[in-house]
């Protein structure tokens, strides 16, 4: 007897390039929204020799603008649900005016809204002048975006009235409370009704981080 195989094609799926982890309450355990982790930055790659060629972008608004419709893609395909979506930006997205704009026009042609997304920078972002800082970042809230600091790895943004009003969310590293500074700021983010975020952290210490203003995790760490 003569044995046959058909032929098969076995398609995979491909891995996403944006790893999503999600921000849950640290009291109930719920779903309050979810970060973007990229695997590149803005700022990677050589600035200058002849190896600049394979630097894909240079304009920074474009740069989140295009990640914005990558996450968008990538959410929407694997049905990552929790919303809002905190998207890391680089430092010369904020001060480029040309930002809010660009994001604004791709959300726009994807079926998310700009509610939807947290654009986050790191401290280092707000290092200029407070009242300018301040201004742009107003600038993203006209056009409907929440905006994140993120503060895992330095914290000298200063947290003014103005600037306050308009911070959505504020991510930390639980590694560095014992920092002073660290968990005043975490303090008075909470008292203004920020949501700060811990990363790091371990359920357990559930309790010690709400006295600190903490309500909330990502990437957190199983009591053992």
């Amino acid at each position: 007897m003569k044995q046959t195989w058909a032929n098969t094609t076995v398609h995979t799926i491909p891995t996403p390039a944006v790893r999503f982890d999600p921000v849950l309450d640290l009291a109930t355990g719920d779903a309050l929204g979810m970060t973007a982790e990229l695997p590149f930055c803005f700022e990677d790659g050589p600035s200058f020799g002849p190896a600049r060629v394979r630097k894909s972008e240079s304009n920074s608004a474009k740069w989140v603008a295009d990640r914005i419709g990558e996450i968008s893609s990538i959410a929407h395909e694997f049905r990552h649900d929790h919303r809002p979506i905190i998207v890391p930006a680089p430092v010369a997205a904020l001060a480029n005016p040309d930002t809010a704009l660009a994001c604004d026009a791709r959300v726009r042609r994807s079926v998310f809204c700009q509610q939807e997304f947290c654009i986050e920078f790191t401290d280092t972002a707000f290092a200029g002048d407070a009242a300018d800082c301040t201004s742009r970042v107003a600038h993203f809230r006209r056009h409907g975006f929440r905006v994140s600091v993120d503060m895992r790895k330095s914290w000298q943004t200063p947290l003014a009235e103005g600037m306050r009003l308009l911070i959505d969310t504020l991510r930390v590293d639980a590694r560095n409370l014992d920092c002073d500074l660290l968990m005043e700021t975490c303090e008075t983010a909470a008292a203004a009704g920020i949501l700060v975020i811990a990363e790091n952290a371990n359920w357990r210490d559930a309790d010690e981080l709400g006295r600190l203003g903490i309500s909330a995790g990502t990437r957190l760490r199983a009591d053992a």
